[in-house]
């Protein structure tokens, strides 16, 4: 049996070989076809200090004292969220390794995805969550694609941390994608989408989402938990995208 692996390999690797879609070379190990494993590897977190609001590093020593620091992108405005945590730059080996889960179908790298979430959580995130809570999609969006990204997610944070998902929002107004939205239009289009479905109020809880870009998005969650009397509501995405210097709206 392993002389027959060892061929089947072997035919694989000559007639069809992954190639990864960021270093371009071939390999056997990774992410699916997408990328390799070095590649993977290689998504770099970022560190802290942290921006409170969107989570992208911030300079060292610049924010000495500052108890929620925040990026020039974000400013000193009042936000509904009060902690987001981002695994990395929404760029490179990460950009891949979210364009084939959330977009090309790739279910099944979700658990790679939210390990590598996991274990660079920093230290000083909080804690005593009552429940995670996954960005919803509205139904025929899910529908069309078959899952909801970061329902997927909170299912692996949920077994890996032992708080239970609470899927209590739900989207009751369709909406344009945000990728497709000038950074003005996104800020708009996700007003009195959400809804919070909830029995009883969940005190502290954390949404769980794929992409930061405006924080548009979460922070309209952030603020319908609020109204059902959350005390507390922290985030944790994949990426956060580039900061807007110029109302980029590639991603």
């Amino acid at each position: 049996m392993k002389l027959q692996a060892k061929v089947r390999d072997f035919f694989l690797d000559v007639f069809f070989p992954k190639i990864c879609g960021h270093c371009g070379n071939s390999f056997r190990d990774g992410l699916s076809n997408v990328l390799c494993q070095s590649c993977f590897n290689q998504i770099e977190p970022y560190q802290s200090p942290s921006c409170g609001h969107c989570g992208v590093s911030l300079p060292p020593r610049a924010f000495e004292g500052v108890v929620q620091p925040r990026c020039e992108d974000c400013g000193d405005w009042p936000y509904y969220l009060d902690q987001t945590w981002s695994l990395g730059s929404y760029e490179g080996p990460l950009r891949l390794a979210h364009h084939a889960f959330k977009f090309d179908g790739m279910e099944h790298l979700k658990s790679a995805v939210a390990q590598k979430m996991l274990r660079h959580l920093p230290e000083n995130f909080e804690s005593g969550f009552e429940a995670i809570i996954p960005v919803p999609m509205s139904p025929e969006k899910e529908r069309e694609r078959g899952y909801n990204p970061a329902f997927l997610l909170g299912t692996e944070f949920s077994t890996a941390l032992g708080i239970p998902v609470k899927p209590v929002l739900r989207k009751v107004r369709s909406t344009v994608a945000q990728r497709l939205l000038a950074r003005d239009k996104r800020l708009q289009n996700q007003k009195g989408a959400f809804q919070v479905v909830a029995k009883e109020p969940i005190l502290k809880a954390l949404l769980i989402d794929d992409v930061f870009t405006t924080g548009a998005t979460l922070e309209e969650c952030a603020k319908v938990l609020k109204k059902a009397e959350a005390q507390w509501v922290g985030a944790v995405v994949w990426g956060r995208t580039p900061l807007y210097g110029s109302d980029r709206t590639e991603v």
